[in-house]
């Protein structure tokens, strides 16, 4: 009996928001080793039309002696519900100068102020990058020394080959990268 409850009615439905046009469910999974043995397994369900984020993460703890008066990794896992512009994945990509900018978590916001990505993957075309080998640059921001947003930009990723620092706007950092780009292969 416990196992036809498992299959069917411990399950409850994972929603979008109510007027959601599209609903539908891009469901990605995550793998990580770490240091030490512990693992970090993830499963997130984002809904591109309503902004919906599902995220589920744990952390598995290698097999440790039980004993109490040693400091020691547990398990754990957590569930939330939040929103695309709080992941930053899930949001539309912008195109500024030919490159296609896929955008970030966005940094703390007051309320009634639209996000604002700290920083984004730079692709070549408006697929969504799945790999670092899709990731042609990143552009991030920062207060500047008087407490103004400036921009940096680097061409490749982790770590960018070259990068260029304190640019006036997103849009100064996207032209950057594309002329880097453009130098880069048209070198014979």
């Amino acid at each position: 009996m416990s196992n036809l409850r498992h299959s069917y009615l411990n399950w409850r439905p994972v929603g979008h928001l109510p007027g959601c046009r599209r609903p539908a469910w891009d469901v990605q999974t995550l793998r990580l080793e770490r240091p030490g043995g512990m693992s970090e397994l993830g499963m997130r369900a984002v809904c591109w039309s309503c902004g919906t984020v599902h995220d589920l993460t744990a952390h598995i703890a290698p097999d440790t002696d039980p004993n109490p008066d040693v400091d020691e990794m547990r398990s754990e896992a957590n569930l939330r519900l939040t929103a695309t512009w709080v992941t930053g994945y899930g949001q539309p990509a912008l195109r500024s100068a030919g490159l296609w900018l896929h955008p970030g978590p966005a940094v703390l916001r007051r309320i009634g102020t639209p996000p604002d990505p700290v920083g984004y993957l730079v692709t070549t075309t408006p697929a969504t990058p799945r790999t670092a080998a899709d990731v042609a640059g990143v552009i991030t921001r920062r207060r500047g020394p008087r407490g103004g947003v400036v921009w940096s930009a680097g061409v490749g990723y982790d770590p960018p080959t070259t990068t260029w620092y304190d640019l006036p706007s997103r849009g100064a950092a996207a032209r950057w990268i594309a002329a880097t780009i453009t130098a880069h292969t048209s070198r014979p």
